[in-house]
């Protein structure tokens, strides 16, 4: 499934880099910077909710859950960790990459808003 994202990503435009764990995600995201995380929520080693809240509390960055249907109690825990958005696998590749830009757009009008103009701009 990774290979079929990352492949996706890059066919819509993207820079798109897959990893195996959560280890390697914060590697990642430290070497290059990422604009959104997309994760599953059944990482090896890690419970993909525990670390899209530790990712939500360390960076200023988007992050979108893939995982099984979900049932009350997990929607529960998405929005207590602070997901953007999930996404129940198997997921058509047009339709996450479309709610990707979504949440790009939003995520970079908001902090446009949230960020004060230099005297040059006014």
């Amino acid at each position: 499934m990774r290979k079929g994202l990352v492949s996706a990503f890059t066919e819509a435009g993207f820079t798109a880099v897959g990893v195996a764990d959560y280890p390697a995600v914060l590697l990642r995201i430290d070497e290059f910077g990422p604009d959104i995380v997309v994760m599953d929520a059944a990482l090896p080693g890690k419970d993909g909710f525990e670390a899209c809240l530790e990712l939500r509390s360390t960076f200023d960055i988007p992050v979108v859950l893939l995982g099984e249907s979900p049932t009350d109690s997990v929607w529960e825990r998405i929005m207590e960790v602070g997901a953007d958005c999930y996404g129940v696998k198997p997921c058509g590749h047009l339709v996450l990459v479309a709610r990707v830009k979504a949440i790009l757009r939003r995520y970079t009008r908001s902090t446009r808003r949230l960020t004060p103009r230099s005297s040059d701009e006014r």
